[in-house]
């Protein structure tokens, strides 16, 4: 199998043209590697003798905190879909309803096995015996990476508008969003966190037209995206630093007026400096990836690179179950001494083992099927398809699925089950391997 997959990588990577922005496919696969590596490395789960505790390390051991400035690397994975898709709606010749069940079926699919198993663990596990408060920690930590998800889904939707608005508006669209997102955590800090969920739009939106900024050229130009990088530092500086945000960019259990439930400035402002950063490469790293070997490391990574996100969480909930049932005493360690840090590594590829069954089974959902040829998918039906994916994926991250909460997890699983049935009716196309071309 991992044969076959380095050949047929190897295939595409020689067959890929020379004008395609392969850096794009590099910071794509870096960022969702990124967000694993966090989420293994922050997990603190012990055991002692009053039984088993779940705690994040952030929590444990308050210096983490600034280690999420480089972990915390969502923005470029807006940056890069904000790139990709301007440019695959770019070229589109078909209509809008078509080109965003495209794109929902590529990130829907590699879902629905997921929830499918969390809905069987989670509501049906409890009635056969299954420690109900376990099978609600699991659910709830497998699932919350869908938040990116909803998020992400409702960019793709908006694309022909996040489009127009760039080419009218340029970088005052930008400047418009980013003071709307700072505007929105002051109205947030006298009233209710509740308002801050408006920032989903204004902070992810902002990013997402740096990357339609990306593929119209903007940052040609080195210095360009070593000034934003600049003006980005000094922003997350004076506000975390000299001001009221707070250090961690992921959020910490007790922390009230966090940066990423909703999203903040602040977070706009780590990925305005973390863009900044990955663009002034931009140049040398696009001349690194013309080598055959890196780039097919790339497409390799690449083809499995959503059921790895999607997946990576319930991997390490499984292995932690099995743990305690067959051995307790191997989570002994208290997260944050000596001993817990040496173990990290072993920790981490245990996990990467962990999830490579998952990885094997289930990387054909991401691939997708062909289509025998060109569909007439209305426009209401795919905008209607894409607000059920949304309301989907957002109801699991937020509850998780279990019988603590059966209305959240109709809304989590219906949908989903309508939507997934629509885009296989739809005949929904192959994985688009050609979305950076610039």
């Amino acid at each position: 199998m991992a044969l076959n997959q380095f050949r047929s990588a190897a295939a595409l990577a020689a067959a890929t043209p020379d004008s395609r922005n392969r850096y794009a496919d590099f910071l794509r696969a870096v960022a969702i590697s990124a967000v694993v590596l966090g989420h293994w490395l922050m997990a603190a789960v012990w055991v002692d003798d009053s039984g088993f505790h779940a705690d994040s390390i952030l929590s444990s051991v308050p210096a983490t905190q600034w280690l999420t400035w480089a972990l915390q690397v969502m923005p470029i994975f807006f940056l890069v879909g904000g790139f990709s898709n301007a440019v695959g709606w770019s070229h589109y010749e078909g209509g809008y309803g078509d080109w965003l069940r495209n794109r929902l079926h590529r990130l829907v699919m590699p879902t629905v096995p997921l929830i499918g198993l969390w809905a069987v663990l989670g509501l049906a596990g409890p009635q056969f015996g299954l420690d109900p408060r376990l099978a609600r920690l699991g659910s709830q930590v497998a699932l919350v990476p869908l938040w990116f998800l909803a998020v992400y889904v409702l960019m793709v939707a908006a694309t022909p508008l996040t489009v127009a608005l760039w080419a009218r508006y340029r970088g005052r669209a930008v400047l418009g969003l980013a003071t709307a997102a700072l505007g929105t955590d002051l109205v947030r800090s006298l009233s209710t966190v509740h308002v801050g969920f408006i920032n989903y739009v204004f902070v992810w939106g902002s990013v997402y037209l740096l990357g339609h900024a990306w593929q119209d050229g903007v940052f040609g130009d080195a210095r360009r995206a070593r000034q934003l990088a600049a003006i980005g530092g000094i922003a997350l500086l004076a506000m975390t630093v000299g001001g009221p945000y707070h250090i961690s960019m992921v959020g910490v259990p007790g922390v009230e007026f966090g940066n990423t439930a909703p999203p903040s400035a602040a977070l706009l402002a780590l990925g305005f400096t973390q863009i900044g950063l990955a663009l002034s490469l931009e140049g040398p790293m696009r001349r690194f990836f013309r080598r055959p070997g890196p780039w097919t490391a790339t497409i390799v990574v690449n083809s499995s690179i959503m059921t790895l996100y999607v997946w990576h969480m319930t991997a390490m909930a499984l292995s932690i179950g099995l743990i305690l049932l067959v051995h307790p005493s191997l989570l002994a360690l208290v997260p944050g001494s000596a001993m817990w840090w040496l173990s990290r590594p072993l920790w981490i590829g245990i996990l990467a083992i962990a999830t490579l069954p998952f990885i094997a089974r289930f990387r054909r959902f991401e691939a997708g099927s062909r289509a025998n040829g060109p569909a007439r998918e209305s426009r209401a039906a795919s905008i209607v398809a894409a607000i059920a994916v949304c309301a989907s994926f957002g109801s699991v991250a937020a509850k998780g699925l279990t019988i603590d909460h059966p209305v959240w997890a109709a809304a989590g699983i219906l949908p989903l089950v309508l939507v997934g049935r629509w885009l296989v009716l739809s005949r929904s196309p192959a994985y688009d391997r050609e979305l950076p071309r610039r």
